[in-house]
């Protein structure tokens, strides 16, 4: 659950909250990168917050360590990128650098005796099927498109990750992810306390 939670935050802070604007910031500053990964560490923090909330607290350590490795991953790569035609598979190591970054983390903690008070938000908060549908979600709308994008640069070295409006079209993102997120939670709530019934 944890180890779904933390890649969820990684999806959503590479991706979905990852504007074309910021992207370019990072490749001229190391400012850019700065606030990426920071924007990382508040996202992950906001998402494991139940679990830093209900005694630990701890949890933001090993956020700050993902985020520290986070930093310097993207920093390899984007100097990498900047001297290098090749775009996809440099794109590919990156985020699987960052994947083992997190199971790494995660191996220190599987331990853990994870528990949290017995409500109907945390039943809803640890629900597996709603976190990995919406790592899913992200995944499909925003990944794909990072990864196809990279493809393109390979072919043609002055294209760019360009959104018709790049404000409207986060927001839109945000939405749409909020909407569902919301959705699916009260379908899972309305399964859960009808399960008996149905079974």
């Amino acid at each position: 659950m944890i180890l779904s939670y933390l890649i969820l935050a990684h999806l959503l802070g590479d991706f979905v909250l990852q504007p074309s604007s910021l992207v370019q910031w990072k490749m001229k500053s190391m400012k850019g990168n700065f606030v990426h990964v920071l924007i990382h560490f508040i996202v992950s923090n906001l998402i494991l917050m139940p679990f830093i909330l209900n005694g630990y607290e701890w949890l933001v350590l090993v956020i700050l360590c993902i985020s520290f490795a986070h930093f310097w991953i993207d920093e390899a790569k984007i100097n990498y990128d900047l001297k290098h035609d090749i775009k996809v598979k440099p794109f590919l190591i990156d985020q699987m650098l960052h994947l083992l970054t997190i199971l790494v983390a995660y191996f220190f903690i599987n331990e853990t005796a994870w528990t949290l008070p017995n409500t109907s938000f945390y039943q809803l908060y640890t629900n597996a099927n709603i976190i990995n549908f919406a790592s899913l979600l992200v995944f499909i709308t925003s990944a794909v498109d990072v990864y196809l994008f990279q493809k393109q640069r390979e072919k043609t070295k002055k294209a760019k990750l360009k959104l018709k409006h790049p404000i409207n079209s986060l927001l839109n993102r945000i939405i749409t992810f909020s909407f569902l997120y919301a959705l699916l939670m009260v379908l899972s709530y309305y399964a859960s306390n009808h399960a008996e019934i149905i079974f």
